[in-house]
């Protein structure tokens, strides 16, 4: 899901000037200065440009609300990720504001429509139109704090990660600088940012590959550190191995940045999620072979890359036969 498209949203006063140049423009052009008596030309070119100024507002509001997704029918991991980073009632009450006033600019739009046909004089259509463009102005700054909103949701929702939640997905992670990006750059084509110490990711890594028929995707979650406070990245890290991830690899890093018996802490809590798990000892070419060989037999783990995926391929049969 890629919620980087959605387009900007601004105050009110900017849809208001886009919707009296469109009607200012286009109706004064509709009808040759010549067809009909004056005032007959006067209304049939205020009737057109009340239209273009409602199609404009209402086209906007429309399209705001149309592109946005619907909420309660997102996936789980976004569901849960915009309930957790975003005012999830104030957003849908924001979106709702906006068709109710595209509704109410319509209705309002046809009446003084309806009411042009019977002025009888230009005074009366000047002051029937004053009248209306007050009106519809005015309904529109009602909506400037849910306009408001609405931008400042889209900023949030932009930096959201972008999952295809219909696709098998593996998860690799464990505590930062352990080796988890370089082994995602092995796995898949992803040439993620590898640095020689502990950094906080800005995002989450992703890669895919191809197993048989099947096309897989990878994500380089950043250090889960074991803590009841989460930042924005680790939360969608949390949120993608609860409800995405059909696979998680651990991996383990033998050289110790983190403390062997923090590692196992933190391998233990994601048991908890009851998923399958590949075990991987990464940095082995830089180790004494009977530690990394211990290991091995320790945790059941994998050392190449080999291994790694004849698990991979063999979870993917699982979970289809199963499924």
């Amino acid at each position: 899901m890629n919620f980087q498209d959605l387009q900007s949203v601004e105050k009110s006063s900017f849809y208001l000037d886009q919707a009296f140049k469109k009607s200012k423009k286009q109706g004064e052009i509709v009808f040759p200065r010549t067809s009909g008596d004056q005032l007959s030309r006067m209304i049939r070119t205020e009737s057109e440009k009340l239209r273009i100024f409602n199609d404009t507002l209402t086209s906007y509001m429309d399209n705001i609300v149309k592109k946005f997704p619907n909420i309660d029918s997102l996936p789980e991991f976004y569901n849960e990720l915009l309930r957790l980073t975003i005012d999830y009632d104030m957003l849908k009450k924001s979106l709702g504001a906006l068709s109710w006033i595209s509704n109410k600019i319509d209705q309002l739009s046809k009446i003084y429509s309806k009411n042009l046909k019977s002025c009888i004089n230009k005074p009366d259509v000047n002051k029937l139109m004053n009248e209306y463009y007050g009106r519809t102005s005015s309904l529109m700054k009602q909506i400037d704090k849910n306009l408001r909103y609405i931008e400042e949701s889209r900023k949030i929702m932009k930096n959201y990660p972008t999952l295809k939640t219909d696709l098998f997905t593996v998860a690799i992670t464990g505590f930062p600088n352990i080796g988890k990006s370089t082994l995602l750059s092995k796995l898949t084509p992803a040439k993620p940012e590898i640095r020689d110490y502990a950094f906080t990711t800005k995002q989450l890594n992703q890669g895919y590959a191809n197993y048989g028929l099947r096309k897989v995707q990878f994500v380089d979650t950043p250090g889960v550190l074991d803590r009841s406070k989460m930042n924005n990245i680790e939360l969608q890290a949390h949120l993608v191995l609860k409800y995405q991830v059909h696979l998680i690899i651990y991996v383990i890093d033998l050289t110790e940045p983190y403390p062997i018996k923090v590692q196992e802490e933190l391998l233990k809590k994601l048991k908890e999620l009851d998923k399958p798990m590949i075990i991987y000892l990464s940095k082995t070419d830089i180790i004494d072979s009977k530690i990394y060989m211990k290991a091995k037999r320790k945790y059941k783990a994998v050392i190449s890359i080999e291994e790694v995926n004849k698990k991979i391929e063999k979870a993917i049969k699982e979970h289809y036969f199963e499924s």
